[in-house]
């Protein structure tokens, strides 16, 4: 032999070298791997670096920890631990990807979902005279992409969840919260900056206890759905302007698909407010479908937007069931019973503002109380009922027209009085 290695030996050595890298890349990628789910414990444990629950970290610690998760990653909340205590905002600004979203969840120890109870600082229970809590998450620039789910907030304020800054590609789902100022809110955190939100998607949510509202959102914010949320104020009073569900600035393109908001309650002024749904001026494309409003000190849909339609709306033992002041479509819904709690301000079941558009479609209408009036049509007001089914108390006052308003009847022979 002259001393140089074979053909046969080289391309063993080759062969050995390329099984040890990957074999090396492997091992690489699997510890990467298995720090895409982190853990956070009400009590921080071991080295808190959120590899496992024996070294769970903090609460504080979740923008970290997202971040570190990366896109698709998970940080799970453990919720058999006992409760997280919160009394000032928890930054996120970190997130995942659009296809590949950071997932907040809580868990059992076992990794089954469990909801994981976040507790505030709130009056409990809540009095004007009492504190009102503080923010939980608050969601800044590059909080985008994230999914929260299996939470219960305790006893919190203006927003479970705020967002200050732009962002899109959020998800709140299976959650629940009580006594609370209110669940989500959008608002800048400065006002040279805006906080809008593109792509948010509400699901399977209950809010129970509130004096602001259930949500509001603001600013240009877009592509919203919310669906199969139950907000109910239990009459907290005191807060002013109470409202389930609360659309303002530019919002648009927006779907409320099996929504109830029931008791807004507001008796701070003379005039009482507390709105179940309410969009204002500049929003528009709304779409509300099998949505209900009940019991609120004012109106159970008080709508100011356009392209505004609403497809078999329940509204029942509002002040003014339906209050439009903007220009609507409302097919196939049932408006019953209103009724005034106090201040100023007449009963009825569809309230046309000055100027105002609104066509009425396949609706039934039931009321027994004399005091109500069915229709009323401000000036220059438009409303056009087709096929509608009224069957009212015999002394009701079954329309006020002002000057220049109309009220067009079509297919009237379902109208009864």
């Amino acid at each position: 032999m002259n001393g140089n290695p074979s053909r046969a030996i080289l391309a063993w050595y080759w062969v050995l070298a390329v099984a040890l890298f990957l074999a090396s890349a492997n091992s690489s990628l699997a510890t990467d791997d298995q720090f895409r789910t982190l853990y956070i414990a009400p009590n921080p444990v071991g080295i808190q670096n959120g590899s496992d629950w024996a070294n769970a970290g903090s609460l504080g610690m979740l923008s970290m920890f997202i971040a570190k998760a990366g896109p698709g990653g998970k940080v799970l909340l453990k919720a058999d631990d006992g409760p997280y205590r919160t009394d000032k905002p928890i930054v996120v600004k970190n997130g995942g990807a659009p296809e590949a979203p950071v997932t907040i969840a809580g868990t059992d120890s076992s990794g089954r979902p469990m909801k994981a109870e976040i507790v505030g600082t709130r009056a409990d229970p809540w009095s004007r005279q009492g504190k009102s809590g503080s923010e939980v998450f608050r969601l800044s620039s590059g909080a985008d992409n994230l999914r929260f789910e299996q939470i219960f907030f305790r006893n919190q304020g203006n927003g479970c969840f705020q967002i200050t800054n732009d962002i899109q590609g959020l998800v709140i789902r299976e959650i629940e919260a009580r006594n609370v100022q209110r669940f989500v809110e959008n608002h800048p955190g400065n006002p040279q900056e805006t906080a809008n939100i593109n792509g948010l998607h509400i699901q399977r949510v209950v809010v129970r206890g509130y004096s602001k509202g259930a949500i509001r959102l603001q600013s240009a914010s877009q592509n919203i759905t919310i669906e199969e949320v139950l907000g109910d104020s239990e009459r907290q009073d005191g807060d002013n302007f109470a409202i389930g569900v609360a659309l303002e600035g530019t919002v648009h393109n927006v779907l409320l698909r099996h929504v109830t908001m029931i008791n807004s309650y507001d008796s701070t002024h003379e005039y009482w407010n507390g709105d179940g749904f309410t969009t204002e001026r500049h929003v528009y494309n709304v779409q509300f479908e099998d949505t209900v409003a009940s019991g609120s000190t004012d109106a159970g849909y008080d709508l100011k937007s356009i392209q505004t339609s609403l497809l078999r709306a329940h509204s029942e033992d509002n002040k003014r069931n339906f209050r439009i002041w903007g220009n609507s479509t409302i097919k196939d819904c049932v408006s019953r019973d209103p009724h005034k709690r106090g201040g100023r301000g007449a009963q009825n079941h569809f309230w046309i503002a000055d100027g105002a558009t609104a066509r009425i479609v396949g609706c039934q209408i039931e009321d027994t109380d004399s005091t109500t009036t069915v229709f009323e049509i401000g000036h220059r007001g438009e409303l056009t009922v087709q096929d509608a089914r009224v069957n009212i108390n015999p002394s009701a006052r079954f329309s006020s027209v002002r000057s220049g308003g109309s009220l067009d009847i079509i297919a009237n022979r379902n109208l009864q009085k």
